[in-house]
């Protein structure tokens, strides 16, 4: 099937592995994970769903497991192709991780350190032009399965948002 990007905006708050497990938690709860979307009526998958959620999706099932961890296990090893497969904040990229882009790479996406969030939406989610969607391309192809990266989202030179993003599994 092939690994598929998903993302997520959340509130900011300064605790960023506290942000990524209330919104794993959110989204287990609403049941907008693999295999919970299967048993939706009707039937879907993660891979289908147009990211970051929002009313236009499928009404989501509700949890389908009594925890997170079992429906992690329940999805096997193509994972949960949802933030669900992300449980934990590091430096650097790994399995079942995310990781913060540097500076550097902040600046070459965004030519700011404080980028905003229709920033981010034009640069990485809706590129317009053809270098644009070569430089989000080239984004999205440095993250490997099973892993994820985090951009805190700016207005006024103040944080305001996290913006979760991950590749499943397969």
């Amino acid at each position: 099937m092939g690994a598929h990007p998903y993302f997520y905006f959340t509130p900011y708050q300064k605790d960023i592995p506290a942000a990524l497990q209330a919104l794993r938690e959110r989204e287990f709860k609403a049941g907008r994970y693999d295999p919970a979307m299967q048993m939706a009526d009707p039937p879907s998958y993660m891979f289908q769903m147009r990211f970051p959620p929002d009313e236009s999706w499928p009404t989501a099932p509700g949890a389908q497991h009594a925890s997170i961890e079992e429906a992690i296990e329940a999805s096997e090893e193509s994972g949960t192709g949802s933030i669900l497969d992300l449980s934990r904040v590091d430096s650097a990229p790994d399995f079942f991780t995310v990781c913060p882009l540097d500076d550097q790479e902040l600046m070459r996406l965004f030519g700011t350190t404080k980028p905003t969030r229709d920033l981010l939406e034009s640069a990485l989610i809706n590129p317009k032009t053809d270098s644009a969607r070569k430089t989000a391309g080239l984004f999205w192809e440095q993250i490997g399965r099973g892993e994820g990266r985090y951009i805190v989202i700016h207005s006024d030179s103040e944080p305001r948002e996290i913006f979760f993003v991950g590749y499943s599994f397969d």
